[in-house]
């Protein structure tokens, strides 16, 4: 990322919790985005995420966290991947016989 990137995600920062910008912050931030990879529209949402979820004073290491977080979710399924996964559904006939076995299996283990 860029200064002027940067710059502009501690002004994100700033708008949440009236943290002033000075050159040591944007020195340390550009080093902290250069070791962790940030890309611009991943550490942007991770400030909003941040403020969303609590009140912390967000530092650096709360964007990579967050970037990472999102990295690791599953991606989202739609509805065609869904059924393909679905167990059929049970007959009623079917469900009876589970249900007498269970029946059974309570019957036995049940105190006298």
């Amino acid at each position: 990322m860029n200064r002027n990137q940067i710059i502009d995600l501690l002004t994100i920062a700033s708008a949440y919790d009236r943290r002033t910008i000075g050159e040591g912050d944007i020195a340390a931030w550009s080093e902290a985005s250069r070791r962790a990879g940030w890309r611009l529209e991943l550490a942007t949402d991770a400030i909003h995420e941040h403020y969303a979820q609590t009140s912390k004073w967000l530092m650096p290491g709360h964007i990579t966290e967050r970037i990472k977080l999102a990295a690791r979710q599953p991606a989202p399924v739609d509805e065609a991947m869904r059924q393909l996964g679905a167990a059929p559904p049970a007959s009623a006939e079917r469900r009876a016989e589970v249900m007498a076995e269970i029946r059974k299996f309570a019957d036995r283990k049940a105190m006298p």
